[in-house]
């Protein structure tokens, strides 16, 4: 009985110190995963707005209210209104559910895959929508208070989002680099005139806009609520759709 008692105290350290090792959060300005995906990232050259843990709703799953998705965010830039801005963000989903592909974004174009030291990503580069956008009031509470009344914002901007699906499409990692579309330019299909590589340029920036890797000491690791995003807005339209398993393949 004792050895019994000996081992199973064992098994609960063991379980304990597994999780205890394996985290999510912030190491400095890196975001840090240690648990599956192992991961971490962050802004090359910009500084650290806000960063932490919180809930994303995706409303199109038939769940009431909603689906709460476990999502943690980083979100770097400077100078608001002018931006550069960039959004490392993890989204990890209950394991009933999967995320059906990487990107979801219609009407974006230039889509392709990328790489980003070493890792591989679905990439498109679309305009960001000024209505119920989760980032808008840290990047630009201009044209936030705008769209809120109903007006033409003073600038629209553009964004090259990379995504990557792991742990068999449960946990999905997107990365988003954010500028201010030059004036003039008011959709991405056709291009005026003498502006022909205006989109090749910010994507070059938007690659080189991260850095990925680096060990960190779990003990490192914090987590907090990300202020100024407002994680009603996360949604499909940044995150993506979702599909419930169907269980009756693991009877």
């Amino acid at each position: 009985m004792k050895r019994w008692t000996i081992c199973l105290v064992l098994l609960c350290f063991a379980l304990v110190s597994c999780s205890a090792a394996q985290q999510r959060g912030m190491a400095g300005d890196t975001y840090v995963s240690t648990a599956r995906p192992v991961f971490a990232a962050r802004a090359a050259s910009l500084p650290l707005l806000t960063s932490g843990f919180g809930f994303a709703r995706l409303s199109d799953t038939g769940v009431l209210g909603g689906l709460n998705v476990d999502t943690w965010l980083a979100i770097y830039g400077k100078d608001p209104g002018k931006g550069p801005f960039a959004v490392v963000a993890m989204a990890e989903l209950d394991p009933l559910w999967f995320w059906n592909s990487a990107l979801y974004h219609p009407f974006a174009v230039d889509w392709r895959p990328e790489v980003i030291d070493g890792m591989g990503f679905e990439a498109c580069t679309y305009m960001v929508s000024e209505r119920r956008d989760p980032f808008l009031a840290l990047m630009d509470p201009e044209a936030q208070a705008a769209a809120e009344k109903g007006e033409v914002p003073p600038r629209r901007w553009v964004a090259r989002v990379f995504a990557a699906r792991s742990d068999f499409n449960q946990v999905k990692i997107v990365l988003e680099y954010r500028e201010p579309l030059p004036q003039g330019i008011t959709t991405l299909e056709a291009l005026p005139y003498g502006q022909a590589n205006v989109l090749a340029e910010f994507e070059q920036r938007a690659r080189e806009a991260f850095r990925l890797g680096g060990s960190v000491p779990a003990a490192s690791i914090r987590n907090s609520m990300a202020n100024g995003v407002r994680w009603q807005y996360l949604d499909e339209k940044i995150l993506g759709t979702v599909t419930m398993r169907d269980v009756t393949t693991f009877d």
